[in-house]
């Protein structure tokens, strides 16, 4: 059982043990239930393995909706009381947001839930179909070497860790217990299991199925080379019509994301001119809660309609670079360096609230007023710094390793492809394997699966052992350190064709390599069609919104500067007619809302939250649901907007307050 599955099927159990008073089990109720699950939902609940009933789910999402509920109404009452209390600054509009928050959240957790079988559905679709080339291949290299459909089946089953093979294997224990009629009959219901989803990959296991009955070899070869490329072409086609479709909704996500709303952030000053009251907590509310929880639901609707390609190269969990990271350690220090660098920006925003009674005092001015130390440097920075910093050295600390383990096993099956093609070729020349794999050695100098293969000669000649314990023996086999799956079930074929003859094996581990080969191909021209789109939306979050953000809020500070510095010049009531075209300009708004400080914090704030989810977005796109990519990815890109912004921020600042002077 997978891990999610399982935790969903518990938190359903505990729905129904102390909630079930929320959704009474009578007509009503069934009902309801009619009106929320079509028809074809309980075929999503069999193919999903979920084992909870309709009911089950409904009460679940209701569940989910009252704590939802239940939350944002305790932190809604705790915010309006401690603003109005303690700042008196709580206003109507303000009020009419929480309240939007409060009917809202709770429909969309309820909306989420509901679909959750049919999401699960369709992320389970999307990681096994992405595994459809592997599993294909080994189907198709070893019926080359052996024409036997069921040993080919219960090869890739059991080389294969993916959760395609997980599936196949299923169907082999159903099998053997006899609920299909023989090898035939399971592999056509595999197919139109799977077939509902993909195509190409139901052809290809069809002309499987036909290439064990032909009569020559000719003719099998030819056929397992179509149902490969029938495949393969296949996944590259999804994915090119993908990349296609994409560019509406990034231009969607571009505008409504970044330029919109960093665009209005320099309009707010002046919006007292025309008689609106904008609080903090309005902006807080919309910046940093709705408009990434929109962004949130945008990028993850994206997402899931993502065809399957290539999975991302698993990571072993016994790989002994990973055995050192001690996360809870990590992820203590990463707080007490937030904590330590946010420490002189809490210091100067709590001075002015502490020390309010000495106003007079000239460090707790210059600390405290908008025209002192925030004119030079925005002292919220460091707030910002913090929790950039903690989420940078957490994300490298601890995901710096998975991602060196990956690049080493995806350097080391690159590497693979030639070295087969040469131990095939040399074989071919009538030489033994053993010289063969030396001769591979030297040739391939330098490469990590050299020394592999060097290891591998070295076992057999001192301990006089055969293949398969040369390479897989528990204690001294040359891939007890080796950590890709591929490597190791397609040497598992270089070892039956050696017992088979060597001409057949030579011949096999060339074939081996073309198609090695032919898939690093099609896995390359698929990140070439998502390379363009891809460096956009990198360069968009690291360069130009924080750009964009600071250039804004440097803008935002000239506008109030001039609006205060009207505000002690100027005497709207000597202006005959002023007062009544602006009725609010001289609205605390000016003096009280619109301070620099703050205004850098919650922009930070949503900049920090906007690279989290296009960072996410954008590994997503291209690695798929990699949750080691994405944290290594978010942990180089943060840290780089963070000092764009940051930059941007303080010498935009300097250079706009020498034009007040000319205004």
């Amino acid at each position: 059982m997978r891990a999610e599955q399982k935790r969903f099927e518990c938190a359903v159990l505990f729905s129904r043990k102390y909630f079930s008073w929320l959704l009474p089990d009578n007509q009503k109720t069934q009902r309801t239930l009619q009106r929320y699950f079509p028809a074809d939902y309980e075929d999503l609940l069999t193919f999903s393995d979920l084992n909870v009933t309709q009911y089950d789910i409904l009460l679940f999402a209701y569940t989910c909706a009252f704590l939802s509920l239940l939350i944002f109404f305790i932190g809604s009452f705790l915010t309006v009381y401690i603003l109005h209390n303690f700042f008196h600054s709580i206003d109507v509009v303000s009020l009419i947001i929480i309240a939007l928050i409060l009917v809202i959240v709770p429909l969309i957790v309820l909306n989420l839930v509901v679909r959750y079988p049919k999401n699960y559905v369709r992320y389970i679709q999307i990681h096994s179909l992405g595994d459809i080339p592997e599993l294909l291949s080994y189907l198709v290299m070893y019926l080359k070497l052996v024409p036997n459909l069921e040993n080919s089946m219960k090869f890739a089953a059991t080389e294969s860790t993916t959760t395609l093979a997980y599936d196949l294997r299923k169907v082999l224990w159903d099998m053997e217990i006899r609920v299909y009629h023989g090898v035939n009959d399971a592999i056509t219901h595999f197919a139109l299991r799977w077939g509902r989803f993909s195509e190409y990959f139901k052809r290809s296991l069809h002309l499987l199925c036909s290439a064990i009955h032909e009569k020559d070899e000719a003719s099998r070869i030819i056929t397992l080379d179509r149902a490969l490329d029938v495949s393969l072409e296949g996944t590259t086609e999804t994915m090119n019509q993908f990349a296609n479709r994409l560019h509406q909704p990034t231009m969607i996500l571009y505008s409504i994301g970044i330029m919109i709303p960093l665009s209005l952030v320099a309009m707010l000053p002046a919006a007292g001119l025309i008689g609106m009251k904008i609080t903090l907590l309005q902006v807080f509310l919309v910046y940093d809660i709705l408009l990434p929880f929109f962004i949130f639901l945008y990028t993850r609707k994206i997402l899931l309609s993502r065809p399957a390609a290539f999975n991302p190269t698993p990571i072993p969990s016994n790989h002994p670079l990973l055995h050192a990271i001690n996360i809870r350690h990590r992820r203590m220090v990463s707080v007490i360096l937030s904590l330590i660098i946010s420490v002189p920006g809490i210091f100067f925003l709590l001075i002015p609230l502490l020390f309010s009674s000495c106003a007079a005092n000239e460090w707790v001015t210059f600390i405290g007023n908008p025209e002192g130390v925030n004119a030079f440097f925005p002292v919220t920075l460091f707030i910002i710094w913090g929790i950039a910093t903690a989420i940078s050295f957490y994300c490298i600390s601890v995901y710096g390793p998975y991602k060196r383990v990956r690049d080493d096993i995806r350097q080391m099956e690159k590497e693979f492809s030639d070295a087969l093609y040469i131990l095939g070729k040399r074989i071919s020349e009538e030489k033994s394997p053993e010289e063969s794999l030396t001769y591979t050695a030297q040739m391939m100098k330098g490469t990590k699966i050299s020394e592999i293969f060097a290891q591998t000669n070295y076992i057999l000649t001192t301990m006089h052992t055969n293949f398969h314990d040369a390479l897989y023996h528990n204690e001294f086999g040359s891939l007890h350190h080796v950590y890709s799956d591929r490597i190791k079930a397609l040497l598992r074929l270089f070892v039956e064709g050696a017992i088979k003859s060597q001409r057949a094996m030579s011949a096999s581990l060339i074939r081996v390599a073309d198609h090695l080969k032919q898939l690093q191909e099609v896995e390359k021209r698929i990140t070439d069609a998502l390379s363009e789109l891809i460096s956009t939306l990198q360069t968009t979050m690291t360069i130009f919104a924080p750009l964009i953000a600071g250039v804004t809020l440097a803008i935002t500070m000239l506008i109030s500067r001039i609006l205060g510095s009207l505000q002690q010049t100027v005497s709207f009531d000597a202006l005959d007619g002023l007062s009544e075209t602006f009725p609010n300009v001289i609205d605390p708004f000016m003096t009280e809302n619109i301070r620099p400080e703050y205004f850098v914090l919650l922009i930070g704030i949503y900049l920090i939250e906007l690279v989290i989810l296009l960072t996410r977005f954008t590994t997503g796109i291209n690695e798929g649901d990699d949750k080691a990519t994405f944290m290594f990815n978010l942990g180089k890109t943060l840290p780089v907007s963070i000092t764009v912004f940051s930059l941007t921020v303080v010498f935009g600042q300097f250079f706009f307050s020498h034009l007040v002077p000319l205004v």
